[in-house]
């Protein structure tokens, strides 16, 4: 079941969103619930109380709370769910960049785009499911990687850093890099001692990153402009 949210003070813009929604799952045999709200704080109450939704669909210029405000309520907690802003102003793409938006969608939103940025979703969504396979003490270990939030070295080791524990073995960065980089995974070398997952950074600075788990890493100089512009890229996408 996919879990999708709409937000947004105009109801018959989300009756029209809410219908092409359910006409591309229809058409892609995917089973989608989606729920409406008219104010970010419904929608944060909702999120308390009965879990993240995988995508929200949120509106930039909202009454009482607006959507940028509401986004960056969404991800004190949650880095995972899903954020697409819809608004008929093109200035926000600054402002938005903190919350990590996966798209920005311009009023109207038609079915042919909006079955795009579906689409890319999906294709997001399996590359999640990737796996990264290392040895310790001769024992194979499969994990995730969207649940990694980065690789970093110390000489010969590598460490694992994810969301509950932290893994450790033999090998090179280079190698763990190229292969993330095969899968088409959104991993960026930031530094010769790290390999940072974009989905798990919670704020972008110049000359570093602070990751979702409050981890603060280095940008080394030679890469601090190609991360920016990666960063814009994401954003405007």
């Amino acid at each position: 079941m996919l879990k999708i949210a709409i937000c947004d003070d105009c109801n018959s813009f989300m009756d029209i969103l809410e219908k092409n929604i359910l006409i591309w799952a229809a058409e892609r045999g995917i089973n989608a619930a989606v729920r409406k709200f008219d104010n970010g704080i419904s929608l944060l109450y909702c999120i308390r109380d009965n879990g993240m939704f995988d995508i929200v669909f949120m509106d930039v210029e909202m009454k009482k709370m607006n959507g940028l405000e509401t986004a960056a309520r969404i991800r004190e907690n949650d880095f995972i769910t899903t954020i697409i802003f819809v608004s008929q102003y093109e200035n926000y793409y600054k402002e938005a960049y903190d919350v990590h938006p996966f798209h920005f969608l311009n009023k109207p939103v038609g079915q042919t785009r909006l079955n795009e940025v579906m689409d890319s979703y999906m294709k997001m969504k399996k590359r999640d499911r990737e796996t990264f396979t290392f040895n310790v003490n001769k024992a194979q270990h499969t994990i995730y990687l969207s649940d990694v939030l980065y690789f970093s070295s110390e000489r010969r080791l590598i460490n694992v850093i994810c969301s509950e524990e932290i893994h450790v073995f033999y090998g090179k960065l280079n190698d763990v890099e190229d292969y993330v980089t095969s899968k088409k995974c959104k991993f960026i070398r930031i530094h010769q001692s790290f390999l940072v997952n974009l989905r798990h950074v919670k704020e972008y600075h110049y000359a570093n990153l602070v990751m979702s788990n409050g981890d603060e890493l280095q940008i080394s100089k030679e890469n601090r402009r190609r991360v920016r512009d990666i960063h814009m890229l994401m954003l405007e996408q």
